[in-house]
């Protein structure tokens, strides 16, 4: 395992225009309201801040920091609206590429996509179940689309939507998406269950398995990355086999099944 650190700096015409250094000396300006006080929060002198912000200030479209001298009111500073944008533009690149260096350590990392990275890494939902893949067919009914998803494995999943859904989300073939299904949307049964009754059906292995006195969640394994989890009631779990590394088919319903990706 590599331990890459990465400095994220921004630059114009090839010149540092803000690094970690000046970042943070913005930050501190604007928790401190104060040049000199955001210069020593930041440990560097008042001649370097002031020569940073008056650099950054007169190459910038708008100004980043605005101040007031000293007087019988006291003087101060403050960061402009463009300033904490930019602020928090840097906070963002910078979450962004820690997970790309995360990404190069996890083999199962989709490093070719960055919704895939979100998805393993940054992406938090409701649902139990986040399955990153790419569209490799959309069947177009009257009324609605059956989008077809491949996993990273042999595995594909179907999910029903609406064809306005469809084309608000510019779904294509080749498009990386991430399908979210919620845990009681899925069940288990050792043997392939009825088409008609579970279009989605992916055939694993027991992984783990967390009981209560009403409900067991099953992890069923998928390959090498990919899992799914079921919240199943006890009183469906009498007549199938739930010992771990058993065979078993995680069945839902297309209809369950939610799409996200980047436009």
């Amino acid at each position: 395992m590599m331990d890459f650190d990465a400095l994220l700096t921004l630059s114009t015409n090839g010149k540092t225009f803000a690094n970690p250094r000046r970042v943070a000396l913005l930050k501190a300006v604007h928790a401190t309201g104060s040049i000199s006080q955001g210069a020593k929060q930041a440990g560097i002198s008042y001649k370097a801040a002031f020569d940073a912000i008056k650099d950054m200030n007169s190459r910038s479209q708008e100004p980043l920091v605005t101040s007031e001298k000293g007087g019988k009111g006291g003087g101060g500073a403050a960061l402009t609206h463009f300033g904490e944008r930019l602020v928090q533009m840097y906070e963002l690149l910078d979450k962004i590429q820690d997970m790309g260096l995360k990404a190069l350590n996890d083999e199962n990392a989709p490093l070719h996509s960055l919704l895939g990275i979100m998805s393993k890494f940054s992406l938090q939902t409701s649902a139990r179940n986040q399955l990153f893949g790419t569209i490799c067919d959309i069947q177009r009914y009257e009324l609605h689309d059956l989008v077809i998803i491949q996993l990273a494995g042999k595995h594909r999943i179907s999910a029903t939507i609406t064809h306005g859904s469809t084309v608000r989300l510019q779904l294509a073939i080749g498009k990386d998406v991430v399908a979210l299904i919620k845990g009681p949307s899925i069940t288990v049964f050792n043997e392939q269950a009825s088409k008609l009754d579970y279009d989605n059906q992916l055939k694993g292995t027991i992984k783990a398995i967390n009981r209560d006195k009403t409900s067991a969640e099953i992890t069923v394994g998928l390959g090498e990355s990919d899992e799914v989890c079921a919240l199943v009631d006890n009183d469906n779990l009498i007549e199938t086999n739930t010992n771990i590394n058993t065979q078993i088919y995680a069945c839902f319903h297309s209809t369950q099944v939610i799409i996200a990706t980047m436009c």
